[in-house]
């Protein structure tokens, strides 16, 4: 008998623990969501005025679930580049994980990725070469 309840007590306090960590797709989505504002916040490109396209840069952005890149966001050389490149590295790793986690399927096109940042009407923004065909 002390057998059997110490098994019941373990597998309780076992499966308690794994709920803890249980989440939704909702709430996965959401935890996302949240890493993808704050990773726009941090690269001032919605709240820092562009005078001087060589104050910013860009970087790939999350990924897609068929496979490459999602996005691509300006952001300003002023923030601390390296700490902002790893909350962007750790949001696309989350990305990929929620992905493969709930079988996520997304468009195959792929994203071309700018030449540069323009400043336009005192925001940044991406700019692309122009074929001439």
């Amino acid at each position: 008998m002390k057998r059997l309840s110490f098994i019941l007590l373990a597998t309780l306090f076992l499966s308690s623990c794994t709920n803890d960590e249980a989440t939704t797709q909702e709430q996965e989505a959401a935890k996302l969501e949240k890493m993808h504002q704050e990773i726009i916040a941090l690269s001032l490109a919605t709240t820092q005025s562009c005078t001087d396209a060589k104050d910013w840069d860009f970087t790939p952005l999350g990924t897609k679930a068929c496979g490459g890149v999602a996005l691509f966001i300006p952001y300003s050389k002023k923030i601390n580049k390296e700490a902002f490149l790893a909350k962007v590295k750790a949001y696309t790793d989350a990305q990929t994980a929620y992905d493969i986690k709930w079988n996520i399927m997304s468009t195959c096109d792929v994203v071309i990725p700018p030449t540069g940042v323009d400043c336009v009407d005192g925001k940044p923004k991406l700019s692309y070469a122009t074929a001439l065909y």
